[in-house]
Parts: C-alpha cells; structure tokens; sequence
C-alpha cells in the first residue's frame, strides 16, 4: 500500500521508531511531504528503497497514494485533509481532525460521499490497559458508573510554545485541545458524552494566547459526574496522565504517562482470565505518545483492504470536539454549558 505521511514535526520522530521502519519492512511504500524543506533532507530518514521524499504536495498526489497521515500543525489539518479527499484520497488524521465541530462534520460528509476512509489518531484508545478499563466498564463489572475524572499533568517550557503556532488561538489552543484532548476523548469513549460543563482557564507559568492549565467539572449524560485537571505547567517533567472510573461496585484508575498502565482497582470479584489480563495490561512506554499508533495505522489499513469502518473512524469523535468547544464556552463566559452544537468557543480555530 502507498502511505503518504504529511507534516516532518514533532509526532514524525516519534512515528519513525514506532511504525514507519515496520510498515517498510512489510512492503508498503512510504512517501514523506513538509513544507519546510530543511525536513525534507533524505539524509534525515530512514534508509530504504521503499521510501521516498516528495517535493511538493502535487508530487505526492501524483504517486497515487492509497492514504495520507495528516501530522502538520493543528489548525492545518481542516484544509489538508479536505484537499485530500477531494483528491480520492483516504485520510487519517492527527488530533484535532479540525479545529470546529462544524469542519469535522463537512469533512466527515464528504468523505461518506466519495466512499472514503476518514479516521482519527486516538491512540490511546488501543492501549490494552484502556480497553480493559472499558471491558470493564460495559460489562458492569464496576457497577453503575458514578464518577469518571481525568488528570494530566505534563511539562511544556515555554519554547514550546515560541515556535509561531503552539498554544495560539487560531492553529493550536491551550493545554485542553493540543494535550488533555486525549484524556477527554477516553472520558467519552468509556463513559458516554456530557451533558453539562464548567471550567476555568489560566496561565500558570507559560505565556501563550490559549490556557497552560484548565480545570472542570463534568456531568454526563449519565448522570454520573467527574472533574478535569490539566496542565502543562508541570515540573520539571511529564508526571501523569490519568483517568479515574468508580462505580457502585468498583473502581479503576489507568496512569502512567499516557494511559499506559492499570495503577489501582478495587473489584469483588474477578475470574482469573480477567485478573491475567489486568495484571498484563500495563505496558511502559518512552513518552507521552504511548506505543499504540501502530496500531491505528495497521487497522487503517485493514479499513481500506477490507473495506471497513476504522477502529477510530472521524465520527466517532465529534462527541470529544464538541466538548472541547463546550469547556472553553464556559471558561469565556464564567457559567455552567451545555454540551451540544450551539457551544461553540469564541476564540478556538478563530
């Protein structure tokens, strides 16, 4: 298969040790595309005949790309993505697949009607601790679920944050759509959507357009409730990212890094399958990004081969875009929101 990756940043270091060197060594073809032609230097990656550098973004469409991995800056991947798929191309993007629920929605559409694949990196969804969290969950080993809370504490200095575009209003946001987005993508994915919302932003030790740090309360739909606490203004190191479930007959908590491991649980009781695999559940990781990408991608693939939905299809996450925009409408105007459409935050994406 031919796999474009477009945007040579950040993520890239980390897709080149999880995922680009396995998709080579199985035969798919691998073209790579920034706009920032100092990335582009070939001698800047791996060694292989199967992967080549394009000049242009023309040139890689020429190639006949079977699909492209969006991984530019943020408020880039709208426009990016849409020009792909008009040009009969599958996309997976990077979070946020767009910056607006509405974008989401049009893009989302468009691919329905040209039969293409749209898919989303949440790829913290595949952990194996994070989905036996769910199991968990969904078959009410914990009971009726009362209380669902995320904590990230992570560390950004504040060069980061100098480099033109993160933590800017119009191509990032804060700490909520450019980090703990993850986390609030889990809360929704094991819990169910919110229905209300409040928050407040702040700048703890960065100086950027958007928030280092937010805090909030969540009901959902459910009716249980849960709180959120994130911040880059952790230091002098990424220290948690964390989800807490409790139920009427249970809880769990995944940690680490980047919900990678189950650190506590409390359950009356477990057969001995279940215990295994809680107990092999927790895997260490090198950084905030975890291990599962290459997961996403090989089923990416599959979605494609075998004409299917993606694990993480785009429509799966308009719950989480939508709630990104409804904590930042409420940290605007002080006040309790709802969760739907119509709380739309006045500066993200603007």
């Amino acid at each position: 298969m031919k796999i474009a990756i477009i945007g040579l940043g950040r993520v890239y270091e980390h897709y080149k040790n999880n995922f680009v060197s396995s998709l080579l060594e199985n035969g798919h073809i691998v073209y790579l595309y920034d706009i920032d032609k100092k990335k582009c230097d070939r001698k800047l990656h791996p060694q292989h005949v199967n992967l080549s550098v394009a000049i242009s973004f023309d040139q890689l469409i020429n190639f006949g790309i079977d699909f492209a991995i969006v991984a530019t800056i943020s408020g880039t991947h709208y426009h990016i993505s849409k020009q792909l798929l008009e040009a009969g191309v599958n996309v997976l993007t990077e979070k946020p697949a767009t910056m607006k629920e509405i974008e989401l929605c049009e893009l989302i559409n468009l691919s329905n009607s040209l039969s293409l694949k749209y898919g989303v990196i949440f790829q913290n969804r595949l952990n194996k601790s994070m989905k036996i969290a769910k199991e968990l969950v969904e078959k009410k080993y914990l009971g009726d679920i009362k209380i669902c809370s995320i904590k990230l504490h992570w560390c950004r200095y504040q060069n980061y944050y100098n480099d033109g575009w993160h933590g800017t209003w119009r191509q990032d946001g804060g700490v909520i759509n450019q980090q703990a987005i993850h986390h609030i993508d889990a809360m929704q994915w094991i819990n169910g959507p919110f229905k209300q919302v409040a928050a407040f932003a702040s700048n703890q030790i960065n100086l950027l357009e958007a928030e280092d740090t937010m805090t909030g309360l969540v009901q959902f739909e459910s009716g249980s409730v849960g709180t959120i606490e994130a911040s880059t203004a952790i230091r002098p190191k990424d220290k948690e990212a964390s989800i807490f479930i409790a139920g009427t007959k249970g809880f769990v908590k995944v940690g680490g890094v980047a919900l990678n491991k189950i650190v506590d649980y409390e359950l009356p009781s477990l057969d001995k399958d279940l215990k295994d695999r809680l107990l092999k559940a927790s895997v260490n990781v090198s950084s905030g990004y975890g291990e599962s990408h290459k997961d996403v991608i090989y089923d990416f693939i599959d979605s494609i081969k075998f004409d299917k939905n993606p694990i993480i299809s785009a429509s799966s996450t308009i719950n989480t875009v939508r709630a990104i925009h409804s904590l930042y409408k409420s940290s605007e105007s002080r006040t309790w929101v709802n969760v739907d459409s119509k709380s739309v935050s006045d500066y993200l994406g603007n």
